[in-house]
């Protein structure tokens, strides 16, 4: 009798295993039908706020549109990993993402962190579409798969001409960092500021993460700039915004995009007033913006972040591209994100031959009372 029970329970035991394998099953088969796009983003390190709000901004678009019927008739879902915002782990979030056999591919904050990723998904036959980094050293590369949605830095340099002849700026100091964006920005500035009248008074590069900056306070002091342009992130530019005003520096401060955050208002405090940051699309002053962030926040609990503008649109753009394409073959939806005009929360997003924006997305803002204010030099 023992027996008879003992094997009537393995029988048991076996038939739910064989169940539970056949849910399985079944989930990866509705899985497989889905459009897979691999988000590769930075979720942890320094640079994580921008890396869970790309996340969350992508979920979110992901999830009305799927609401809405899907692309093609076909679910979106996402396969994300971390790249640590860390050129060399970077690489290695790339290949998992390969090894998960993903149809496009979707991220890049930091464009040193993206750039040696490039190869990878240009050779595996992947379109990647890079939300936020800007650096022109990505379009630079050649990679004809990979487009960037931001505009590039050479966008940020016509903007901040505007904001000096505006204010009567005429000699600039510029700090950068020697990392790809920072060191690009600074160089496209130095380039082409002159070019327009404006005098670069001093260079100067902060190494990362460096608690005292006097002496670069000192050089720009010395180098008679009425203008300081800071072309690196909020981090380490609240403590150069605060070391300057605290230093004696009287003249006006601004700083790039990878600095356009609320994180900067909270660490500059009141030595913070009045900065102006040239940034992009920021989602309280976009139209439509509100309603995008009573959306995020009632699904996140978190107001949207500076970038969820442009990578809420890089999903809504691409489930465009597929749509106009009729197909999810990586040529054809190459072509359709090459000859689209998409107009989204950030604006109208259309490519050069370069796959740069053709239009400018870079608004000016300055801290006033503390938060964002919108100026139009």
């Amino acid at each position: 009798m023992f027996k008879k029970r003992a094997k009537f329970i393995s029988l048991l035991i076996i038939m739910a295993m064989l169940a539970t394998l056949s849910a399985g099953l079944s989930g990866c088969s509705d899985d497989s039908d889905a459009i897979w796009i691999g988000a590769i983003v930075t979720l942890s390190g320094d640079m994580s706020y921008y890396g869970k709000d790309m996340l969350q901004s992508y979920q979110l678009a992901v999830e009305e549109i799927n609401a809405s019927g899907g692309v093609l008739g076909r679910k979106l879902k996402i396969f994300d990993v971390d790249d640590s915002g860390d050129s060399t782990k970077s690489t290695t979030a790339a290949a998992r993402i390969i090894a998960e056999g993903v149809d496009f591919v979707a991220g890049g904050y930091a464009s040193g962190v993206i750039i040696p990723t490039m190869q990878q998904f240009y050779d595996e036959n992947l379109l990647l579409l890079i939300s936020n980094a800007n650096s022109t050293n990505i379009t630079a590369a050649g990679f004809n798969q990979s487009f960037m949605i931001n505009s590039p830095g050479s966008h940020a340099v016509i903007t901040l001409a505007q904001l000096l002849k505006h204010l009567g700026s005429k000699k600039i100091a510029l700090i950068h960092q020697g990392t790809d964006y920072t060191k690009n920005l600074s160089d496209l500035c130095e380039a082409e500021l002159p070019k327009s009248g404006f005098e670069i008074a001093t260079v100067q590069i902060m190494e990362e993460n460096a608690p005292d900056v006097s002496a670069i306070v000192t050089a720009i002091r010395n180098s008679g700039a009425d203008f300081v342009y800071w072309c690196g992130y909020h981090a380490d530019g609240s403590n150069v915004i605060k070391q300057l005003r605290r230093g004696g520096y009287e003249g006006v401060i601004c700083v790039g995009d990878g600095s356009a955050s609320p994180e900067l208002i909270t660490a500059a405090g009141e030595d913070g007033e009045g900065v102006y940051v040239t940034s992009p699309p920021y989602v309280k002053l976009a139209a439509g913006g509100d309603d995008f962030i009573a959306a995020f926040k009632k699904k996140f609990g978190v107001d949207p972040g500076p970038y969820a503008t442009l990578s809420y649109d890089t999903i809504y753009l691409l489930a465009a591209a597929i749509e106009k394409a009729g197909t999810t073959d990586t040529a054809a939806v190459r072509d359709a994100v090459q000859n689209i005009e998409y107009k989204g929360l950030s604006g109208t997003i259309s490519f050069t031959a370069d796959r740069e924006p053709k239009l400018s997305n870079f608004i000016v803002m300055q801290i006033s009372g503390g938060d964002f204010i919108l100026i139009e030099p």
